[in-house]
């Protein structure tokens, strides 16, 4: 077994002790017992509509490219998501470049630099949400250096790509990193650079609604401020190493952004199966169908 995958492990497995220590099971079935499902068919049109617009965003990333259709790069990131779901590492994000440079001809690596700029674009708005909702409800301030932190971390990584792509003639890099920076590109178009913004800006504003719907498809009367808490929590603890699904830190993110607002332990924990079930079942069967569509062979994921 690899470092990282015992690493993963030990994580996950230390999460789960700490989240099912203790754990009032009455509470929790009782919670499940709470569910009402009458925004179920808003919350599965906004999650479809949300990978639409991150097939927006990635088109402008790779500015606009008429080669490239926004359907199929939406499809192309659902597929993606799905394997950082279940595969360690974020392999998913590698694949989506692997495959994109190859049926399109594409410098893999350049469109693995178009990726990267998605993530820190997604940092940098999830920092934002936690900001808001830090300042409109919560002003604690574990929870504020833990936003300054994250902001410094991604705004400073848009800076330095910034900084590397306008200087990349003048600095020594070496080919690989040279094609990787031309990922960037898109720095320099401020046109296609809104658009990828706005994109952004939308996919997240999609993510928090979903989030406040099932919250308060339990019934627990908590306002918009729950769902920018549980999206910016979630959002970050996918960067914790765990084992396949996030199964330790998305659970830990959600207890964390609930017990703000006083909902104990095993209530958080209901909502948060419910949630991660239906995004799960969504990705992997929207994933599933894009992969026969491509007819993308076991042999290529692998």
């Amino acid at each position: 077994m690899k470092k990282r995958h015992i690493l993963a492990l030990i994580v996950t497995a230390g999460l789960l002790w700490l989240i099912f220590h203790k754990l009032s099971w009455v509470e929790l079935v009782a919670t499940f017992k709470e569910f009402n499902p009458k925004y179920m068919l808003l919350i599965l049109g906004l999650y479809v509509v949300g990978l639409y617009v991150r097939g927006v965003r990635w088109k402008a990333l790779l500015l606009n490219d008429p080669k490239y259709s926004r359907l199929h790069l939406a499809e192309g990131f659902t597929v993606g998501g799905m394997l950082n779901a279940f595969l360690p590492m974020r392999a998913g994000d590698a694949y989506r470049a692997y495959y994109l440079g190859n049926i399109k001809k594409e410098s893999k690596l350049k469109v693995f630099g178009s990726i990267i700029l998605e993530r820190i674009l997604d940092g940098i708005y999830v920092f934002f949400i936690l900001l808001a909702a830090t300042l409109l409800y919560c002003k604690q301030p574990w929870i504020l250096h833990l936003a300054y932190g994250i902001g410094a971390l991604f705004l400073g990584s848009l800076l330095a790509a910034f900084f590397v792509y306008k200087f990349r003639d003048a600095l020594p890099l070496p080919e690989f990193l040279t094609r990787f920076m031309a990922g960037f590109e898109v720095l320099e178009c401020k046109s296609c650079f809104l658009i990828a913004n706005l994109a952004s800006l939308t996919a997240w504003a999609i993510e928090c609604c979903v989030a406040y719907l099932i919250v308060n498809s339990f019934g627990l009367g908590l306002g918009l401020a729950a769902g920018l808490f549980v999206i910016s929590f979630i959002a970050f603890s996918s960067m914790i190493p765990s084992m396949s699904v996030y199964l330790g830190p998305y659970q830990g993110a959600y207890i964390l952004a609930l017990g703000i607002f006083g909902v104990d332990k095993a209530a958080a924990l209901a909502v948060s199966a419910v949630h991660q079930a239906i995004l799960m079942i969504m990705l992997t069967a929207i994933g599933v169908c894009c992969i026969l569509k491509f007819n993308i062979s076991l042999k290529d994921l692998k």
